[in-house]
């Protein structure tokens, strides 16, 4: 497997732009693992294609995976909190249901720790949905400490 750090300036080639709309529908399509009439929009890929775009490419972590065929299998995307500069949160992690449960998440967050370190970052937040036990399990593990549980009442 394959880690790539994606960096991009004031122009994106049509390569960076697929691999931003991949990370934007996997994003995207998260929740409907937990919500399984959960429906997203091409506006809603466009809008997460756009705030990947808008960061400022110093405070933006994403790093894929890739597989021996050069086809991403998974990816990591932090950026560094506004208020709290020596704090990131993580926006989104996913790995592709073949290749789970073979250390690719375990390297992207120990790839983002590096770049944390590197970056004067002292605190990763993240946030997982409750019934996604593996997440729970793999951040214990690596020394992620619960926190806040939010919870709602639809009426």
């Amino acid at each position: 497997m394959n880690y790539r750090k994606i960096e991009f300036g004031s122009s994106i080639n049509k390569e960076l732009e697929l691999i931003l709309v991949q990370i934007a529908k996997w994003h995207n399509l998260t929740p409907k693992q937990w919500k399984l009439d959960y429906r997203v929009s091409k506006e809603d890929i466009d809008e997460t294609v756009q705030r990947i775009k808008n960061a400022k490419n110093e405070d933006l972590f994403i790093t894929i995976v890739e597989d021996k065929q050069e086809q991403i299998q998974g990816f990591i995307w932090a950026y560094k909190q506004k208020k709290h500069q020596d704090s990131v949160m993580i926006l989104s992690l996913y790995i592709e249901e073949d290749f789970r449960g073979k250390g690719l998440a375990t390297k992207l967050k120990t790839l983002l720790e590096e770049w944390c370190h590197s970056e004067g970052i002292k605190k990763i937040h993240t946030t997982t949905h409750y019934e996604n036990h593996n997440m729970i399990v793999l951040n214990q593990k690596l020394g992620y400490i619960p926190g806040m549980v939010n919870m709602t009442k639809i009426l």
